[in-house]
């Protein structure tokens, strides 16, 4: 599996307005340099089309884990602003340890929020949210659905 890791602050994946983007079997993890997010899907207004939604699938996201050497950090693991956007299947990971095996506290590999949707009529069939500090998710979109969730508090 490809591993994109934003090295300037960045996100690993941005996504311009524009329909029927899908992205698909990624790993997104979290570099030295603080993110806002690792995948900025949209910017918030952009209505998408339900005919031709976007849609991401079999995308990870990890925040620490593989790093023994210092902190990684990101805002919020995934964001999406569009608005008709299909979630399949996502992992969004806050690493309790480290790649020693160690557990890890909440001071090391910070991240607010793993999953925040600012869309209208997202779907999500799949979503794994684990560990992050403040609200794991936050689901500011209205008319969503969310067909399976599971959480796992830090």
């Amino acid at each position: 599996m490809a591993t994109l890791i934003p090295i300037n602050g960045n996100a690993a994946i941005e996504v311009a307005n524009v329909n029927g983007v899908r992205i698909s079997s990624v790993l997104l993890q979290a570099g030295f340099v603080h993110s806002h997010s690792l995948l900025e899907f949209g910017q918030k207004g952009f209505k998408g089309d339900s005919n031709n939604p976007g849609s991401i699938s079999d995308v990870f996201a990890r925040v620490g884990g593989m790093n023994a050497t210092g902190n990684v950090s990101t805002e919020h693991m995934v964001t999406i602003n569009s608005s008709n956007v299909i979630i399949d299947n996502v992992w969004l990971w806050r690493a309790d340890h480290d790649i020693l095996g160690q557990e890890v506290s909440n001071s090391r590999n910070p991240v607010a929020n793993s999953l925040v949707v600012n869309g209208d009529d997202v779907i999500a069939y799949g979503v794994a949210c684990e560990h992050a500090l403040e609200d794991l998710l936050i689901w500011n979109g209205e008319n969503g659905k969310n067909y399976f969730y599971q959480s796992e508090l830090p």
